[in-house]
């Protein structure tokens, strides 16, 4: 019974810790940057992330639209979430699909921070603050 106290003690802590650490949220955006030249037409994305409990999207977006949404990583420094873009108007031909954000151990903070994502014609883009674009993902074709 002793040791169930302690537990209960030391759990109840963390929680209290972790409302106070979480803080603000932190927030993924996905933009379209296809070029909008294209002789087929205007160039849509469909763009939808997912995490081991949330779904947002799809969303559908066209040159220079953006899809931004908030979230709280979790206490445990888990929160993972992942993202599928695919290229219209048939969305079935071309996609990609990319780890957005993961969160790197314990009481992580969530400072208001933006992940940003650009879709691009030749991948996939990231950055975050004051850091230039990296390319970290390609188009895959069906």
């Amino acid at each position: 019974m002793k040791n169930l106290s302690k537990f209960l003690f030391v759990f109840g802590l963390l929680c209290m810790i972790s409302s106070d650490v979480q803080g603000d949220r932190s927030f993924i955006t996905v933009k379209n940057e296809l070029n909008p030249k294209d002789k087929a037409g205007p160039r849509l994305i469909m763009a939808y992330c997912k995490s081991k409990n949330n779904m947002i999207g799809p969303r559908y977006l066209k040159f220079e639209e953006i899809m931004i949404f908030g979230f709280k990583t979790n206490v445990w420094g888990t929160t993972e979430f992942w993202c599928v873009v695919k290229e219209g108007p048939h969305y079935n031909k071309r996609y990609g699909s990319f780890t957005a954000y993961k969160a790197k151990g314990l009481f992580v903070k969530d400072d208001g921070t933006k992940w940003n994502w650009s879709a691009k014609d030749d991948g996939f883009y990231f950055h975050k603050g004051n850091m230039p674009s990296l390319k970290l993902a390609n188009w895959t074709m069906n």
